[in-house]
């Protein structure tokens, strides 16, 4: 047996649903040459070929017309049907074809026999068409160069199709390169235009032995773009259509073979071909024999449709499913529409669209085995489902039950990160985590009077990182200082200020009452709490720490005007900040301008603001490749420190405010002498009322950690993100308490999860799909689960306080522009933000959103109010005395939203208040999958 035909295996004998490439060729004449040319292919999206450019268009959508599905229908009522023929060569089954035509009488003796030839006609696939008009002459030649010279083609000019090369024996196998048409087999028009012109066309009277055929047909359907997308298991479907002026009626076949068969360049890529359907017929301008091919082709690529193909045993099984098909479709009434038009009406087209896909989803035709198959795998996933928010009942149980449950895989959780993947993750993560330690390292020293700054925030965030890694239930969460928490950090400085209590050691009786705390809710369970936090309480606390973000980083540059105006006849100055602690600053000023620091600071901080924001935006443009566009968009924020830095450097002569950085591993403040704090005072003894005092802030800070680690973990434990080795939302409050205590009697910042930085270490530890379909996102494989790369990363960021010279170089307004960056990207994917634009756009052009068309637009304004009413509220307590008791009013947004099911019912909350599960996708920002407080 030829060795180009391989035989069906077992498997591919199955009827079992396969994976599907589908082909769409026409019958043409090319240079006087009869040819299968390629049109369009599918996977699940449409390609079609752009015949003025010379290139694949974008996939698509496919939309068909009615008229072209009922013709299919019709074709397919009448047309040939042959089911699991046993033959494994191409000539084979166009005998067997042709056979079936004659015993039908459809056709003539003659007519069948120009059927015969014109499917042994050669195929041209799009890439073999990229190597010009000489494409047949190039691979003579290279049959020519891997052939031994007896075995060389014998390539002839021939008159007549029926004198020689037409005439096949089915146990022969099939001639490689062309086959020769007759004169009046050209297309009416070309043949009207120069009936005199001779032909050109080869046949080839022997094949190359099967070795050297192997050899060619692997290296040249290997050149094909589309491989590397089709799964390895897939099969292919051939669709073959065109015009035939010697056909006297339309003739159709719809072939499935017994199994997948290897037959050479019939299709695009090296894969078994499965089903073939072809149509041929006369010239007729009233039939569109490429619609029809389309409309075949999107069924074929379509999974139901295929897997009843697959399944059929009738012509009529087939027929039914294709009514489903249609049954299923959407129409749209024929006019000449609008773009505008056209543009409203796709949002309504999807959600109907959605709507069929479910009901045909559940109602489909689908075979028994497989709706077995379904029912057992759901079966299973609920029985081994344990929510980990569930109560056990007992004390500590959930912190028992996460360590039972996480810590079988704790070896597992260093095995697997010996992957080339942990490496890349590592680099990335670690730059995406520095820039904004040293951002709030820097704040907070301004924040606290230097009593904490880059160094110890550097400290604090290396210290947990690696002590969270070890010990925690969900290794993947990032650890580090948020905006919340430094935020409550000046509230805690500003009390102890007002009352003259010694700072540090109040605080560091305040990190003892959270450890405390933090025991007792994970004690009696209490971390299932985090359910009443819902996306109305979220959106008020994120959008309230956006404005303070936005706040901060204003009033920091009105503080620069004020302490340094515009003033021309000033060229030097000896003012310091009023909170510099560091004589380099007074040595910087002596030898700088002032007179354009004010200036200068302005451009700093809109500068990285900037650069950042749009450095972010790159990823879902289109410039550059998929992969750069992440890189150069995750590694935004450096860039741009790196940036701004370079430009305060270039304009040495005017003075910017520096980051201050001691050298080495040494305190920020010349006031403290130790690392380790005495919480019963340094300076003065602490009172007893002044340590119960710090039970107040603590409740405070205790919520506010809460939420934090609670909400990163629920962020995680999506569906969609696949992760096999369980949560530890007990565990991890567990160790973030003990981490609070230890950073509160070592002087440094208050650590807590960190969202962003979470997401993006989950995001480079996915490995995602290379074979998916063009046009389709890249979905999820799995997620590389393990310790290492946390505890390497913030390894790492210890040892960046060895960098002290450079970071001493960073403006601090550099600094501020990230936290303006900061606070202008928590505001991306809050749902209030774009309730709150809605106010003032007229209901016309409301989107089509579920809390839009669920919602009557008057009490969705109203719950928008509400919400807005809140923040302000919120964002006012904040500048008064009470400021570091919001965690408190946050807290009473629980009982106001229990209010509100008085007034709204349970399907318009359901609408306005309800998370949206996002598919994952491989291109989304981290800033737009969170609508928490970064």
């Amino acid at each position: 047996m030829d060795s180009l035909h391989s035989l069906p295996t077992d498997q591919s004998r199955s009827h079992s649903l396969h994976e599907g490439f589908v082909e769409l060729e026409e019958l043409v004449c090319c240079e006087n040459e009869l040819v299968w040319k390629e049109r369009a292919r599918w996977i699940k999206l449409e390609e079609d070929v752009e015949e003025c450019a010379d290139r694949w268009g974008k996939p698509h959508i496919p939309c068909l017309t009615y008229r072209s599905l009922r013709e299919v229908e019709t074709n397919l009522q009448n047309g040939v049907f042959l089911l699991d023929i046993q033959e494994d060569n191409l000539p084979s089954i166009c005998e067997a074809i042709v056979d079936e035509i004659k015993a039908q009488k459809k056709l003539r003796d003659e007519e069948c026999h120009a059927v015969k030839t014109v499917l042994l006609t050669r195929h041209e696939h799009q890439y073999q068409h990229k190597g010009g008009k000489h494409r047949t002459k190039n691979i003579a030649r290279r049959l020519s160069r891997i052939m031994p010279q007896g075995q060389r083609p014998r390539v002839r000019t021939i008159s007549n199709a029926h004198d020689a090369g037409t005439k096949y024996d089915a146990n022969e196998p099939m001639p490689l390169v062309s086959f020769k048409a007759k004169p009046n087999l050209l297309p009416p028009l070309q043949r009207d235009a120069d009936t005199s012109q001779p032909e050109c066309t080869m046949t080839v009277d022997h094949h190359p032995s099967d070795e050297n055929m192997d050899q060619f047909v692997e290296e040249h359907n290997e050149k094909s773009d589309i491989r590397g997308k089709i799964p390895e298991n897939a099969q292919a479907t051939t669709v073959l259509v065109g015009a035939h002026n010697e056909l006297s009626c339309i003739i159709s076949a719809f072939v499935r073979l017994a199994g997948g068969c290897d037959l050479g360049n019939f299709a695009e890529v090296k894969i078994p071909v499965r089903f073939m359907f072809v149509l041929l017929g006369p010239e007729d301008d009233r039939i569109d024999y490429h619609e029809i091919g389309r409309s075949i082709s999107t069924l074929m690529s379509d999974k139901i449709f295929l897997e009843s193909a697959y399944q059929a045993k009738n012509r009529q099984d087939l027929l039914d499913s294709l009514v489903s098909f249609m049954g299923d479709s959407l129409i749209i009434p024929p006019g000449e529409w609008d773009r505008n038009l056209l543009n409203q009406t796709v949002p309504i087209l999807a959600n109907q669209a959605k709507e069929l896909a479910f009901a045909r989803r559940r109602g489909g035709i689908r075979s028994k085995d497989v709706e077995k198959e379904t029912l057992r795998e759901v079966i299973q996933e609920n029985e081994v489902c344990d929510d980990p928010l569930s109560r056990t009942g007992k004390f500590c149980g959930g912190l028992v039950r996460d360590v039972k449950r996480r810590f079988p895989f704790y070896l597992s959780d260093f095995k697997d990160a010996l992957d080339v993947h942990c490496l890349t993750t590592i680099i990335f993560v670690y730059f995406a985590c520095l820039a904004p330690a040293i951002t709030f390292g820097g704040l907070l020293s301004e924040k606290t009077n230097a009593w904490m700054g880059v160094s110890e925030m550097i400290v604090a965030t290396a210290l947990s990182g690696i002590l969270f890694s070890l010990f925690a239930g969900q290794p993947l969460i990032i650890i580090g200082a948020t905006g919340p928490l430094l935020v409550f950090e000046k509230s805690t400085f500003q009390l102890s200020e007002r009352f003259g209590i010694e700072f540090l050691p109040w605080r560091a009786w305040v990190g003892i009452w959270v450890m405390v705390i933090c025991f007792i809710i994970v004690a009696l369970e209490g971390c299932f709490l985090i359910k009443y936090f819902t996306r109305f309480t979220e959106e008020i606390f994120a959008l309230m720490i956006s404005i303070i973000f936005l706040y901060d980083a204003f009033n920091y540059v009105g503080h620069v005007f004020r302490l340094y105006p515009l003033n021309s006849d000033v060229t030097t100055s000896l003012l310091v900040p009023s909170n510099s602690t560091d004589h380099r600053s007074v040595n910087a000023i002596k030898n700088q301008t002032t007179a354009n620091t004010a200036l200068l600071t302005t451009v700093l901080m809109l500068g990285t603001f900037f650069a950042a924001y749009c450095l972010r935006k790159l990823r879902h443009s289109h410039f550059f490749g998929p992969r750069a566009r992440r890189i150069v968009s995750d590694f935004g924020v450096f860039f741009a420190i790196v940036a701004m830095v370079t430009v305060d450097w270039l304009t040495e002569g005017v003075y910017t405010q520096k980051l201050s950085v001691p050298d080495g591993l040494s305190v920020t403040s010349p006031r403290r002498h130790s690392w380790l704090i005495n919480p019963m005072g340094v300076e003065q003894p602490m009172t007893a009322g002044a340590i119960f005092a710090a039970l107040i802030p603590a409740i405070l800070v205790s919520i506010l950690i809460f939420m934090e680690i609670e909400f990163t973990g629920i962020i995680l434990d999506k569906k969609d993100h696949k992760l096999k080795k369980g949560m530890g939302y007990n565990l991890d409050l567990f160790v973030l308490g003990l981490l609070v205590g230890l950073c509160s009697v070592l002087g440094l910042p208050w650590m807590c999860a960190t969202p962003v930085h979470t997401l993006s270490h989950f995001h480079a530890l996915t490995v995602i799909s290379t074979n998916h379909a063009p046009g389709e996102h890249a979905h999820l494989i799995e997620v590389k689960e393990q310790r290492l790369t946390n505890i390497v990363i913030h390894l790492l960021i210890g040892f960046t306080v060895l960098l002290s010279p450079v970071m001493r170089l960073i403006p601090i307004a550099v600094l501020f522009g990230v936290f303006l960056f900061l606070g202008v990207s928590s505001l991306s994917h809050i749902q209030l933000v774009e309730r709150v634009k809605l106010l003032f756009i007229p209901s016309s052009h409301h989107p089509d959103e579920n809390f839009v068309t669920n919602v009557k637009t008057k009490k969705m304004h109203i719950f928008t109010i509400i919400q807005v009413c809140c923040v302000c509220a919120l964002v006012a307590m904040k500048l008064t005395v009470v400021a570091p008791a919001f965690p408190f009013f946050i807290i009473c947004m629980i009982p106001l939203r229990k209010l509100l099911e008085r007034f709204f019912s349970s399907e318009e909350l359901e609408a306005l208040d309800t998370e949206v599960e996002d598919v994952y996708d491989s291109d989304m920002d981290e800033y737009d999958s969170i609508h928490v407080p970064i």
